[in-house]
């Protein structure tokens, strides 16, 4: 092999290794929530839970209040466990 095909080849091969690591743009080509914030529980009407994955490092929580309005909690918030377990058992009553 000829030395301008090993430099195509090997230019090829790192430009394949270099675009692995970029993320998909788009709506899942980031993390939705930039900065969270704590709310009042009885103004939730909905939760919506986003893993993390190569999207977002960080696992996110969108709030949908009853105004209609979206809000980033911390997935880690204790009020929030408690709503979550207290909703868990609710539900296995029923």
């Amino acid at each position: 092999m000829d030395r301008a095909a090993c430099v195509t080849i090997l230019i090829l091969l790192l430009c394949v290794v270099t675009a692995q690591g970029i993320p998909i743009l788009g709506a899942n080509g980031r993390c939705h929530c930039a900065r969270t914030r704590s709310v009042h529980p009885k103004s939730i009407r909905s939760l919506k839970f986003i893993p993390r994955g190569p999207h977002c490092e960080n696992a996110e929580i969108i709030v949908t209040q009853k105004n209609g309005k979206k809000v980033c909690v911390d997935p880690e918030a204790k009020w929030l466990e408690v709503l979550i377990t207290a909703n868990k058992g609710a539900k296995q009553g029923n």
